[in-house]
């Protein structure tokens, strides 16, 4: 079994592509900003969105909400959190990040996080 990617549902798609692709930087692999799905390389896993009302055809959903929480390493947090005009990073030695959060523009929870060093 291996984790192929993540599937954000989205109320408003073009928005939330701009916000992925132009906000965030993340490189387009599938689809763009016309949807209904697109997908960003990430790494080993895609980052996709999808539009809520589509996948709504095909299974009953909850409310959108904090259930999940996609996690983007970053090269440099503060750097991106400045960019972003979000709150100050803060350091989790335990979780061995500093992270810093977001939403999208559908209220999909983001964190967003650099190394440093792990203390247990």
């Amino acid at each position: 079994m291996r984790l192929t990617h993540v599937r954000l549902l989205v109320d408003d798609f073009g928005t939330a592509y701009r916000f992925y692709a132009d906000v965030l930087g993340l490189e387009p692999a599938f689809g763009d900003e016309t949807g209904p799905y697109a997908s960003f390389g990430t790494g080993e896993a895609e980052l996709a969105i999808f539009e809520r009302g589509i996948q709504a055809e095909t299974v009953d959903l909850d409310a959108a909400g904090d259930g999940a929480l996609a996690i983007i390493e970053v090269e440099d947090v503060d750097d991106i959190a400045e960019r972003l005009g979000i709150g100050a990073p803060v350091d989790r030695p335990d979780w061995g990040l500093r992270v810093a959060y977001v939403r999208d523009p559908s209220g999909n929870l983001i964190e967003l996080g650099s190394p440093i060093a792990h203390e247990e």
